[in-house]
């Protein structure tokens, strides 16, 4: 359960930093190469931000698969 609330807020997130992006003017200067290593820089840091999100909500719950495999083979 905890997954699904993690990509809903992961979802929220990046949703506004796009709209952030576009009202700042990422979209109207892709060719000015500035703005595109400033995008980029940008879409690298959300991502990590979204990685982030999803350990911080999920927590221990995406390692539980590999505790009961290992304990099947036991």
């Amino acid at each position: 359960m905890r997954e699904y609330i993690a990509a809903i807020v992961m979802i929220i997130f990046t949703s506004v930093c796009f709209w952030g992006m576009n009202l700042f003017g990422f979209a109207n200067n892709q060719h000015d190469i500035l703005w595109t290593i400033g995008a980029a820089l940008a879409l690298l840091i959300i991502l990590l931000i979204n990685v982030y999100i999803y350990f911080a909500i999920c927590q221990e719950t995406p390692w539980v698969w590999q505790k009961d495999k290992s304990e099947e083979q036991e």
